[in-house]
Order: structure tokens, then C-alpha cells, then sequence
């Protein structure tokens, strides 16, 4: 119980301190007046989807800990000990408590099946997330890729006519003025 109610508060702390940082970049966001356009859909998106899997994450620890706090485990483990002890039901009599048993283990199941439902949609966002968090890197990289290509392109076109300007004498720069000269006309 104490591990399960541990987690729930560890699942509520870290969903909620989460949601208010992507608030704060959503609104850090709204306040910056030069971001691309990409870039302030990927950082608009990127914050949403982390808000939408912080709240799961709460959802997720606050159903874990009324799980706890409810008494729902206590009374789910008191079930295998009461059918122990219990006297077996007379003939053509339906025993109340353990239809209610089986009702209550039935909801319980139902239960854990949407708090892992639930969980599966939080690591669904945060999949999505690095998904879409690769898709916009590798977008940014394929223009540094291109930006730097053009670049080395050009300093490989310059290098190539210096290159020829050398070959051919008569396209060479202009030397600089010699400074030991005396001024006297060469011999």
C-alpha cells in the first residue's frame, strides 16, 4: 500500500510540475516576436502534447492512489481469506456476499483495465512526441546540410578560379608593391 500510494503521489508531483513548465513555454512562446513559423508549430505542438501527457500522468496517479486510499485493495485482499473461512453456501441458495465479491472483482478489473488504458494513451503522446520531435530535427538538419553544401560549393568555385588565375599569367591579381624597392628603375 505504501509503494502504491508512493507512486501515485510521484505520478501526481511529476504530471503537474510538468504541465506548469510546458504552460510557462507556451506563454514564453507567445511572447517571443521572431520564431519562424516551423518553429513556433513544432514548439506550439511539442508544448501541447507534453501538457496532454502530464495530465494522463495525474489522472493516472490520482486513480492509483484512490485505488489505495478507498480501500479498494484492502477489501480486494480480504476476498481470498473471507472464501477460506467461510462456510459453503447451501444447496439452491445464491451466497450474497460472494456475488458481491465477484461484482466488486469485476469492477476492480475493469478499473485497473483504464488505468492502464490510460497509461497506454500517456506513452502514446510521448512516442508521438519523439516522433514528431525527429521529423522536425531532421528537417532542421537537411537545411543546415544544404546551407553548408551551397557554402562549400562556393568556397570549392573561388578556390577553382584562383586556381586557373594561376595557370594562366595573364590573369594573375596585380602583385603588391615591393617595399624594398629604391626607386631606382630595374637594369
Amino acid at each position: 500500500m505504501v509503494f502504491g500510494i508512493l507512486l501515485a503521489v510521484s505520478l501526481i508531483l511529476i504530471g503537474a510540475l510538468t504541465a506548469v513548465r510546458q504552460r510557462r513555454a507556451i506563454r514564453a512562446l507567445a511572447a517571443e516576436q521572431f520564431v519562424a513559423d516551423a518553429d513556433r508549430r513544432y514548439r506550439n505542438g511539442q508544448a501541447r502534447r507534453r501538457v496532454a501527457t502530464s495530465v494522463l500522468l495525474v489522472v493516472v496517479g490520482a486513480m492509483i492512489g484512490w485505488y489505495y486510499a478507498s480501500g479498494m485493495d484492502a477489501r480486494m485482499d480480504a476476498i481470498p481469506e473471507r472464501n477460506k473461512i467461510g462456510a459453503p453456501p447451501q444447496d439452491g441458495e445464491p451466497d450474497p456476499q460472494a456475488e458481491a465479491d465477484k461484482r466488486f472483482t469485476k469492477t476492480v478489473g475493469f478499473y485497473w483495465i483504464g488505468v492502464l488504458g490510460l497509461l497506454f494513451v500517456a506513452v502514446c503522446f510521448a512516442v508521438l512526441d519523439v516522433w514528431y520531435t525527429r521529423r522536425y530535427w531532421m528537417a532542421r538538419y537537411r537545411e543546415l546540410k544544404a546551407d553548408h553544401d551551397a557554402k562549400l560549393q562556393r568556397d570549392l568555385a573561388v578556390f577553382r578560379q584562383q586556381k586557373l588565375n594561376e595557370r594562366v599569367p595573364g590573369l594573375k591579381p596585380p602583385a603588391a608593391p615591393d617595399d624594398t624597392a629604391t626607386g631606382d628603375p630595374p637594369v
